[in-house]
């Protein structure tokens, strides 16, 4: 299973975040997938609920947000996409360059009471 070996590295990073703040509590972690990712989040959800089962992680919650296709049109800026057709929703433009959509991405690991924000929101 791909994501998987995705959510071993996530754990690692989670892991590295937890020993920088003391050993703390981890609660919830938060990450980004975008419909380009390849991640199946039912699957990520079900990777993470087997891998923290009986670890330091058993109570700590796994948040996925998902997040929209975007891209920069060069007449209307950026709007969102459907990933079937790249155009622009606005005008038809389809000389577009993606730029979100594809995401993997850790954003926070709440540890006991404090928020480490990975990414900017």
């Amino acid at each position: 299973m791909h994501e998987r070996s995705l959510l071993e590295s996530l754990l690692r990073q989670v892991e590295e975040i937890r020993q920088a703040h003391a050993g703390g509590v981890v609660e919830e972690i938060r990450m980004e997938v975008g419909p380009l990712a390849g991640v199946e989040p039912l699957l990520m959800q079900s990777a993470f609920a087997e891998a923290v089962a009986y670890g330091r992680l058993a109570d700590a919650t796994l948040v996925i947000d998902e997040v929209p296709l975007t891209a920069v049109c060069p007449a209307c800026g950026v709007v969102e996409v459907m990933p079937v057709r790249i155009a622009c929703p606005g005008c038809g433009e389809t000389q577009l360059a993606l730029c979100g959509g594809d995401e993997l991405r850790l954003r926070s690991v709440t540890i006991r009471g404090t928020r480490v924000q990975e990414q900017p929101a």
